[in-house]
């Protein structure tokens, strides 16, 4: 089928709802950026897409990696397609902080958005390397910056993210990789297991820098003694050149459920006690700790966020190919209607009803993403010190919402996809059922889905006593005051309003089992996926009805055969549909969670184990 991307979408983002100006009237960006940017590019990254990058897709899928004798070949055309992407400006160089190409997260967003979908197995690679650079560029040296941005932005150099161990994974104080000192204090040799590393060994650079967690000798127990290392597959001298083999090695290659294009490995550090890694921050303090976690911690909050706007761009890729099918499909005819021809199959109410589902969650929790994305620009780039503090604190409520709402949803959306496509949507000649197979991982990847909801609930919800949270409410609260009286949308707002007051019941329930900790305590995990879908349906819904009341001028003004109203009226029916379809979900979780059920934590292990 052919790929398509809704980029009509993105620019009504940039250019109609979010206050993009205000980004691009930030110091850093405001003599290189303007909103008459935004349409070539999306148009010259969706040209990219469509002609270089999906036809890649399913062939990645097919050949996937090869490991034979020690060395990975990539499937054909990756590597081409990586240095590309890399070379031409559609990289890494885009993202990372004092780069001379940094973009607003909204803008760079946009175009990658539409790179994601056409091939998620490529794509990522390109998303690690910028992490990776982005931790050298904040907490690097000089000298190390000099040694290997140039080449992670050129695409000589790939980058990865070196956590998970056989023995630990979301439990990262467990890991067991030493770091042990050397003459040098910036250099440690290093020594250890990593596994699941994506793109640890890919064939497609000359070079792999690894970011690896490990622990140094004499450090504090937990997570605080852990540090941080720059460990490249080749030593790179100091001039830049590529010194010898730095005794990293490529145990094997994991055999995955999706993205079969791009290489999942399990690595081996200093077998051979040769393996050298260059220490990121400060050295272990007079207690042994290191800043090695909140510094990888800085890639994994960048990472969440991408995984979730990764999970969305694929479902609302299956999206587009379900409304592409149900155009061209001819199949029944009309219901209770006797005698009638038969018809395409988007004529079917059914069939409206699950196109309509999947354009309104793709859109709605695009616009979370994008709302996103305008907060950490301007936490980041605004000239107010006051407006920087307070747009970082209100993300960082979004970032749990994002990653696993988004990562959490895609799944099902892509399920009602392949189910327009009916039969052949379970075949292998359509692409969704690959994308379905591709995206599960993204629930899992950066912290499983239940992480980022205890986030929430133990920390996002009750940081500074509740007030950044509550701060973020209140922006939902103003646009509910703002707008409610609205005649178009009366019943649409009175269901944000009873959603808002939902996340207000679940936050003072949730105060409650803090205040009675010892005898609530086991409440507070068990309904924190639940609190999470509370608050990232009701944010959801609050930028929907937002869009709508644009959309709504909009048609004001536009005469009646102009081509674009059906977008617009289409926005206003993704607002309806969500708030009165979807939002009242809010409402029974609400429920539930106020009954303090029990019978989790009163189920004992032996009721669930099969012997």
């Amino acid at each position: 089928m052919e790929y398509k991307y809704d980029i009509r979408d993105l620019k009504f983002i940039l250019k109609e709802w979010l206050p993009t100006q205000d980004v691009l009237d930030c110091e850093l960006f405001k003599d290189y950026y303007s909103l008459d940017d935004i349409d070539p590019l999306l148009t010259q990254a969706y040209k990219i897409a469509r002609e270089m990058i999906n036809p890649l897709n399913s062939e990645g899928d097919k050949v996937g990696y090869k490991f034979e004798n020690g060395v990975v070949t990539p499937a054909p055309g990756f590597k081409e397609a990586y240095h590309y992407l890399q070379e031409n400006g559609w990289g890494s160089s885009t993202d990372v902080v004092g780069s001379e190409g940094l973009m607003p997260l909204m803008i760079a967003g946009a175009f990658k958005e539409i790179l994601a979908a056409s091939c998620p197995a490529l794509t990522t690679l390109v998303k690690l390397t910028t992490g990776a650079a982005n931790v050298i560029s904040v907490f690097g040296t000089e000298k190390d910056k000099e040694k290997f941005l140039p080449k992670m932005f050129d695409g000589s150099y790939q980058g990865t993210m070196c956590l998970t161990e056989p023995n630990a994974g979301s439990d990262v104080p467990d890991i067991i990789t030493k770091a042990f000192p050397t003459e040098d204090p910036y250099i440690y040799k290093i020594k250890g297991t990593k596994m699941f590393i994506t793109g640890g060994d890919t064939g497609i650079c000359e070079n792999t820098i690894h970011l690896v967690l490990a622990k140094p000798e004499g450090c504090a127990p937990g997570s605080a003694g852990i540090g941080l290392y720059i460990v490249p597959a080749i030593w790179v001298n100091d001039n830049g050149s590529l010194g010898k083999s730095n005794d990293v090695a490529t145990v094997s290659l994991e055999h995955k459920m999706g993205l079969k294009g791009q290489s999942t490995a399990l690595l081996s550090f200093g077998e051979n006690n040769e393996c050298y890694g260059i220490r990121l921050g400060p050295a272990p303090d007079e207690k042994g700790r290191s800043m090695g976690l909140p510094m990888m911690f800085n890639m994994m909050n960048e990472s969440r966020i991408s995984t979730g706007h990764s999970a969305n761009s694929q479902a609302s890729a299956c999206y587009y190919y379900a409304s592409q099918y149900a155009v061209e499909r001819i199949q029944g005819r009309p219901f209770g209607i006797k005698n009638a021809d038969r018809v395409p199959i988007i004529k079917h109410e059914d069939i409206k009803r699950m196109l309509l589902d999947m354009k309104a969650h793709t859109e709605g929790i695009r616009a979370m993403i994008f709302k996103g994305f305008y907060l950490l620009d301007m936490g980041e780039h605004a000239s107010d010190k006051e407006i920087r503090k307070k747009n970082r604190a209100i993300a960082e409520v979004f970032t749990p919402l994002i990653k696993c709402y988004s990562s959490e949803t895609a799944l099902p959306l892509m399920a009602e996809a392949m189910q327009v496509l009916g039969g052949v949507g379970f075949t292998q000649e359509y692409p969704i059922e690959q994308y379905i197979r591709d995206s599960k991982i993204l629930t899992i990847w950066e912290g499983t889905s239940f992480i980022q909801a205890q986030d929430l609930v133990t920390r996002k919800m009750r940081m500074k006593d509740g007030v950044v949270f509550a701060g973020w409410l209140g922006l939902i609260k103003g646009l509910i005051d703002k707008s409610r009286d609205n005649p178009a949308f009366t019943r649409e707002f009175a269901n944000l309003e009873k959603g808002y007051q939902c996340i207000l019941e679940v936050k003072k329930v949730y105060d409650s089992w803090y205040a009675n900790f010892e005898e609530k305590r086991g409440l507070i995990p068990v309904f924190a996926s639940k609190t999470l879908f509370v608050c990232a349906q009701v944010l959801v819904a609050s930028c929907l009805l937002e869009q709508a009341l644009i959309a709504e001028q909009k048609l004001k003004e536009l005469p009646d055969d102009y081509f674009d109203r059906p977008f617009y009226k289409g926005k206003i029916q993704s607002a309806r549909y969500y708030a009165n379809q979807v939002l009242p979900n809010v409402f029974t979780l609400t429920g539930v969670i106020k009954t303090e059920d029990t019978s989790v934590l009163e189920c004992e292990e032996a009721f669930l184990i099969v012997n």
